[in-house]
């Protein structure tokens, strides 16, 4: 019991705190978590979750291709919103497939971090010709539209490597393509704070002792300027996973065999004009829920984490 004591003092300060009492007194930020959480959980225990295994050719029927949703006349009580043109229980294929949207999608924002952050960093602390360097990178960055660096980039990867090889990488190469266009984000951000902090007097302590500028930068201005990047990251997941939905539409994202929401879009369009709407139709209210939940969550943190509204 002794040991449970720290843990309950914490979560107390915690409940008592101004961000989650400004998390309880917003209904919108309670609904949006509860769906991000259902997102989260549906996604990550999609094996035991889902109706029906997707990828189990076993139980997944021909026969029973573009069965209407249940409430149809024509629908059946095994598939609660139809089937797909492969016989797959539509609700399973989307909690399978946001399993890859979400993997995608926290994947890219933890490259972009890193990336920006340890730049913005480095340019914020060390000014001159290093920021002059970075920011115009970013600029040149910014002048372009992400999801075209990410066309651009996913096409070059591909061209490079083998052809047997493109849908073994081609999660990892969506990851890479999604997360280098988002860095010059994080890496504004972080100099601007940085700038900031490197004129306080801890870091003026801290280089009197003879601290090297790498540890200073990592170890004692960085936990100082993490607050607005947490912000960001929140809002550029909804943006990930927009990303990933987007490319994957067009055809160059993941393969069709590992379906994400955006490829799910993809072949559901296929059949819209045919009468078969539900392909189509709850993978995008899935896309639009996700999105939009992380959204607000992220314009609820910005606001929390602000001094100014509180």
């Amino acid at each position: 019991m002794a040991g449970a004591a720290p843990l309950v003092a914490l979560a107390r300060r915690a409940a008592d705190s101004d961000i989650f009492y400004s998390f309880r007194r917003s209904p919108m930020t309670v609904a949006a978590a509860a769906m991000t959480l259902v997102f989260i959980v549906g996604a990550v225990f999609a094996p035991w979750l889902a109706p029906h295994d997707p990828f189990e050719s076993v139980t997944v029927e021909l026969l029973d291709a573009f069965t209407p949703p249940v409430w149809d006349a024509r629908g059946d009580p095994r598939f609660l919103i139809g089937t797909d043109d492969q016989g797959r229980d539509v609700l399973s294929v989307i909690m399978y497939g946001s399993r890859i949207s979400l993997m995608v999608g926290f994947a890219a924002v933890i490259f972009s971090m890193v990336l920006g952050v340890s730049l913005g960093v480095v340019s914020g602390y060390a000014g001159g010709f290093t920021d002059a360097v970075i920011m115009r990178l970013a600029d040149v960055k910014l002048t372009l539209p992400g999801i075209l660096v990410a066309l651009m980039v996913d096409g070059i990867a591909r061209a490079a490597m083998p052809r047997e090889l493109h849908d073994a990488l081609a999660i990892y190469v969506v990851i890479f393509a999604i997360g280098i266009s988002g860095w010059p984000q994080y890496a504004r951000v972080t100099r601007g704070a940085t700038m900031v902090e490197k004129n306080k007097e801890y870091v003026a302590a801290a280089r009197v002792i003879g601290l090297h500028p790498v540890t200073i930068m990592f170890r004692h201005v960085l936990p100082n300027v993490m607050g607005p990047v947490l912000v960001l990251a929140t809002l550029g997941l909804a943006l990930a996973i927009i990303a990933e939905a987007t490319l994957s539409f067009l055809g160059v994202g993941v393969p069709a065999t590992t379906p994400s929401l955006g490829t799910l879009i993809r072949i559901g369009n296929s059949f819209l004009f045919s009468g078969e709407w539900w392909i189509t139709l709850f993978p995008s209210l899935a896309l639009v829920l996700l999105a939009l939940s992380v959204n607000l969550l992220g314009d609820w943190l910005r606001d929390a984490l602000n001094p100014k509204l509180r």
